[in-house]
């Protein structure tokens, strides 16, 4: 077992009452964080020199390999670990386990960075039901799955469902967390960019310095519809290799980043969104160098997409530095007999 589930487990045998646990691993314990139900938000169009409308163009090719020298993901899991019976009600405990690392190229070789690779284990639960000094004072890490919700007006469904999505946005936090480190790293000379898989908007709005920072993110979800009609139809008609014009998202009255779509690949009786990105940038100090720079850093994502990520479904999206963050973390990740045998442990604890 982890020192982290040892924790837990030292904590249950000295508070054994109300435990119920779960014994046996399914995939009905497995918990995925929700899907985004997405939305509608506005966006600006940012006139590039001699293109003034909205519009999809080819990607010049590039005779300079892709500049991309340090690439950022991130892993979660969760699973129901045990039920407690409060004054409340039967309220779930999940087990919550995130990671993110940055990777770096050298020599044509991805390496991990070991001081920028970072994992946390932790309980997830309804904290408005418990003595969270209890936790503290065992050394066990909790946090609360409701987020500010009200208890009473939750069902035990939602509560998982609520616990998975606080997991993931803790694995985002720590991704942001990484990324701050690694730009604070870096002086006015380096030549390192940083490819950060998923949005950069709020990394954005954390940096006091956010202009000229070498760091690019590359979104692969399309839930949130930024575009008007005319305009995702052009993109969703767009061939691989071509981008669509340069917009901002509006986000909460604020414009942080520049952003376009990309079409990394394409195959005949694909889905309209097959091998399609979102490219996010910090905004340019002179709106004169957007086309150069959008066209140049295109064609280092066109050129990340060999190898293929397979066999990964998301092959099509997914570049492939960020298929090895994903399968380095989930290496070093607790396994299914490990947690096999702290559920064993656990149900010995609650039951002495």
């Amino acid at each position: 077992m982890t020192p982290f589930l040892q924790k837990v487990v030292q904590f249950l045998r000295e508070n054994p009452e109300g435990v119920q646990v779960v014994r046996q691993i399914s995939t009905e314990d497995t918990i995925e964080p929700p899907d985004e139900e997405g939305g509608f938000s506005r966006a600006w169009l940012v006139p590039e020199p001699d293109r003034k409308e909205f519009g999809v163009y080819p990607v010049p090719p590039s005779d300079k390999p892709t500049q991309f020298t340090h690439f950022i993901d991130g892993v979660q899991h969760s699973h129901l670990l045990y039920y407690q019976q409060t004054e409340k009600g039967i309220l779930p405990v999940v087990y919550g386990y995130v990671a993110a690392m940055v990777l770096h190229r050298r020599n044509r070789e991805l390496h991990p960075l070991l001081e920028l690779t970072e994992s946390e284990e932790a309980l997830y639960l309804p904290l408005k039901a418990f003595d969270t000094r209890k936790f503290k004072r065992a050394g066990v890490t909790v946090y609360d799955s409701l987020e500010e919700r009200e208890l009473e007006k939750t069902s035990f469904a939602t509560m998982l469902v609520r616990a998975g999505a606080t997991v993931a946005r803790v694995r985002d936090h720590l991704e942001r967390k990484l990324a701050l480190q690694w730009i604070e790293q870096q002086t006015p000379a380096s030549e390192d960019w940083l490819l950060v898989d998923g949005s950069i908007a709020d990394l954005m709005s954390a940096l006091d310095r956010r202009q000229l920072v070498k760091v690019v993110g590359v979104s692969k979800s399309h839930r949130t519809s930024y575009l008007e009609i005319n305009w995702m139809l052009q993109v969703l008609n767009m061939p691989a290799g071509y981008r669509s014009s340069v917009f901002r998202p509006v986000r909460e009255g604020q414009s942080e980043v520049y952003s376009w779509y990309l079409r990394l690949r394409w195959q005949p009786g694909a889905s309209p969104t097959y091998g399609l990105v979102r490219v996010e940038t910090p905004v340019l100090t002179s709106p004169d160098d957007t086309r150069e720079w959008a066209d140049k850093i295109s064609a280092w994502l066109l050129q990340e997409t060999r190898p293929l990520s397979l066999p990964d479904p998301r092959y099509d999206r997914l570049l492939y530095p960020f298929r090895m963050c994903e399968q380095y973390l989930r290496s070093r990740a607790p396994s299914e007999a490990v947690m096999r045998t702290a559920i064993l442990h656990i149900h010995a604890a609650s039951t002495e």
